[in-house]
């Protein structure tokens, strides 16, 4: 079976510029994906270096890493990075600025990277979950609480970014035929990007739903620049977000992707318009970005499972049932559990019998019934999840 994706499309379209081929929805995902790249101790305030050099440093940093540390960072979009690297169609756009943030604490984990394409506009891409409990921590968080941490943060950096100081002259702006094939639109423009750079936001699994939130709540001359947000299988939000008035101005730029079957990314609530894409995986796996297929110029399109759909729903009607408190309880259930159990990422649940896990929620007595047998339930479905990711 020949199946395309985002590694294939960098091998496939790298060589077109972008005056031959514009960005696209497939461009905003890789964009999402370079996210997950650590850029820690590389990235220095003010330089903006264009990403190819960006990864040279990146090659130079790594081997000074030990065995340990480079195991944390061979990640598909280390793959990805070194393609773009290599690709004229991303190996000039420059790196503006990058944060990573984890303080277990206040159970945060906020990354975001923000580009200067060739024609002049920003994006800005937020990291999604890792592998880690902190930040499936934070995403559970995000079913009992109206804002986490991170939802901050992302609002802190769009802010911080719309307020940059980009210099550009105005000879070498009328030259780059990235900017627009008129030259009177370069003109144009070369003046309307000095103080107001078109945003473009995106984000993959939670780093869709800060690219959306940070959208929705930064200041008004940020806001204004914002011409696209791009969510791929990010969570939804509660009702009070849905409801405000800015939730309901920013909707006609926000479009979400999810996966056949989708769970983070259809709990929750939902209204901007949204595209179903085929993935070669199965299951909770088709939450990996890296297994969506590709045609030419779109994902392949197809429709939501039933079966993540009951689940999403059964999730979400039993939260209406519990209070704040229980919520919270939960939440913190499961991840005492996770501690109990020795269990630091998702991997981990499958070296583990599901007996294991059985007799460990056994343990927790402050829990009542009803919240003891969802936490069972959702545990079970994580544990088998977890088999076929070592199975595969």
């Amino acid at each position: 079976m020949n199946v395309n994706t985002i590694l294939n499309y960098v091998d496939l379209r790298g060589d077109l510029l972008t005056t031959q081929f514009p960005y696209n929805e497939i461009d905003a995902l890789i964009f999402s994906e370079l996210a997950y790249v650590n850029l820690d101790q590389i990235i220095e305030p003010l330089h903006q270096p264009p990403l190819w050099l960006v990864y040279q440093k990146y090659v130079q940093r790594n081997q000074s890493l030990s065995d340990q540390e480079l195991q944390k960072i061979q990640i598909p979009s280390h793959e990805l990075f070194e393609k773009m690297a290599s690709a004229p169609r991303y190996q000039n756009i420059r790196i503006l600025d990058y944060v990573n943030d984890v303080n277990k604490e206040l159970v945060k984990q906020f990354s975001a990277l923000a580009l200067l394409l060739e024609d002049g506009r920003i994006v800005i891409a937020f990291r999604g979950t890792d592998d880690s409990l902190i930040g499936w921590h934070e995403d559970f968080l995000m079913l009992c609480e109206k804002t986490v941490p991170a939802q901050e943060s992302s609002v802190h950096f769009v802010e911080h970014i719309a307020k940059l100081s980009i210099p550009s002259s105005l000879l070498v702006d009328l030259k780059n035929p990235f900017i627009d094939a008129s030259l009177w639109q370069r003109f144009k423009k070369h003046f309307q990007y000095q103080k107001r750079r078109p945003l473009w936001l995106v984000g993959h699994s939670k780093g869709g739903n800060l690219a959306i939130y940070a959208a929705c709540f930064c200041q008004t001359n940020a806001q204004k620049r914002i011409f696209q947000v791009d969510n791929f299988d990010g969570p939804g939000f509660h009702d009070e977000i849905l409801k405000s008035s800015a939730y309901r101005q920013m909707l006609p730029y926000i479009h979400s992707y999810i996966p056949h079957y989708s769970f983070f990314g259809i709990v929750l609530g939902h209204e901007e318009n949204y595209t179903v894409v085929k993935s070669h995986e199965t299951g909770m796996m088709q939450h990996n970005a890296f297994s969506w297929q590709l045609q030419a110029h779109h994902f392949e399109v197809d429709e939501l499972s039933y079966e993540s759909v009951q689940f999403a729903i059964k999730v979400i009607l039993f939260l209406e049932k519990l209070s704040l408190e229980e919520k919270h309880q939960f939440v913190e259930a499961m991840f005492s559990l996770f501690d109990r159990l020795n269990i630091y990422n998702f991997s981990d649940l499958s070296h583990i019998s599901y007996k294991h896990i059985m007799s460990a929620i056994k343990e927790i007595t402050l829990l009542k019934p009803k919240t003891r047998n969802m936490l069972l339930e959702v545990l079970h479905m994580l544990w088998l999840e977890a088999k076929k990711i070592k199975k595969g």
